[in-house]
């Protein structure tokens, strides 16, 4: 498929569905859901300010999740491929994965062959990601479960005074 004169790479597979989804979350999306998706905790938008996370960072950790297939399963992308779909420099995006590990967001693994010839490749763990979405997520609960104390005893005191 060609946007502006650009492939967008969509997974054969994924193209070839032909029959609506039947997920309502995915339905929303009509065909291009047929295209992939990923599943991302809200916690990430909404705490964005929280974790001091700008625009570029966030859409970075999601071209990062979006190689994420299993806890397990260390996503790799390059560089380059994220700097492209952003239109940003390859430099930019090096000097913000830095930033996001010195952050504790991500962890870069040294290069490695998946087999003998292969070229290397830079899996990243996301395990800080996980674990400051984990903790924002804790803190925006329990503000809401706050929340909702503070309202029905509003209501309470409303019908008993």
């Amino acid at each position: 498929m060609a946007i502006a004169g650009k492939l967008v790479h969509v997974p054969r597979n994924q193209a070839d569905a032909r029959s609506k989804p039947e997920n309502p979350q995915l339905a929303k999306w009509g065909f291009a859901g047929n295209a992939g998706y990923q599943l991302v905790p809200n916690v990430l938008f909404r705490a964005q300010k929280y974790l001091e996370l700008d625009p570029v960072d966030v859409v970075i950790l999601l071209n990062l999740s979006l190689h994420w297939w299993g806890a397990a399963n260390l996503p790799f992308p390059s560089p380059r491929i994220i700097a492209d779909r952003m239109s940003v420099s390859r430099r930019t995006i090096e000097r913000r994965l830095g930033t996001l590990e010195r952050r504790g967001f991500l962890k870069r693994l040294p290069a490695k062959a998946p087999a003998e010839g292969k070229p290397k490749i830079r899996r990243i763990e996301l395990n800080g990601l996980v674990e400051k979405l984990e903790t924002a997520a804790r803190i925006g609960l329990a503000q809401r479960e706050f929340a909702k104390g503070r309202r029905q005893a509003a209501n309470m005191t409303k019908f008993t005074g």
